[in-house]
């Protein structure tokens, strides 16, 4: 006579047990891995920001001295490119930027190239000029301005010092800004208790202001992305 072999079913509380501790395992390991997907998100735009830094001092300060000047931010990054050798898009288009991905997310594909050359003559990539970029550009910057003059910052920073909620590649969490001398440092916002007159200077003077136009010489040299 064979045995026969029964198997115990999960009853109904076992099962929500079994469902809670899972919901409390993935409580304890969701903010662990936000966590560290923000901190490589910040990395890999310290980097950008400081590639793009380098580039423009080596642009600006080779053997005769230039001041980048662009209609718009577009051209701005293509004119560097095209004199130095950073034809990179990646360092204008972040990938975890929240504008990017929405734009990857519609069917376009990352530019192969900021600029092509075809003979001796550069093009901007109509592929990298339908794209909207990561950061904000201090236009007409001089090569010989203050090392604390803000260079590049993440899009979406307001006069008032702090980053927008909406346009924002961190939302309103802060953002980088690339000074002249090539540093990079990460606002939470430019104003706080420790900087109650603001985290920068004034354009070539010692004044504190937390205003991005008064800190490269006036608003009207920001060049902004084409958010479309």
């Amino acid at each position: 006579m064979k045995n026969r072999q029964t198997h115990k079913a999960f009853t109904l509380v076992e099962l929500l047990i079994v469902i809670s501790i899972i919901a409390v395992l993935a409580g304890l390991v969701m903010p662990t891995l936000t966590g560290a997907r923000s901190s490589g998100d910040k990395m890999k735009s310290m980097n950008a920001a400081k590639q793009i830094a380098q580039a423009w001092v080596g642009y600006s300060k080779g053997e005769k001295t230039r001041t980048l000047n662009a209609e718009n931010i577009h051209d701005w990054a293509f004119r560097l490119a095209s004199h130095v050798d950073l034809n990179t898009p990646a360092l204008w288009i972040l990938d975890f930027d929240p504008i990017v991905s929405d734009k990857i997310g519609s069917g376009a594909a990352m530019p192969a190239n900021i600029g092509d050359k075809i003979g001796t003559t550069w093009k901007i990539s109509e592929e990298f000029k339908a794209f909207p970029l990561s950061w904000e550009v201090a236009n007409r910057v001089r090569p010989n301005a203050s090392s604390n003059t803000p260079l590049i910052w993440t899009r979406g920073l307001k006069s008032n010092g702090t980053w927008s909620k909406e346009d924002g590649v961190f939302g309103d969490k802060g953002g980088h800004i690339a000074f002249v001398d090539m540093s990079v440092k990460w606002f939470d916002a430019l104003q706080d208790e420790d900087n109650p007159k603001g985290a920068l200077k004034v354009y070539n003077e010692t004044r504190a202001t937390f205003n991005i136009g008064q800190a490269i010489g006036g608003a009207q040299n920001i060049l902004k992305s084409q958010l479309e």
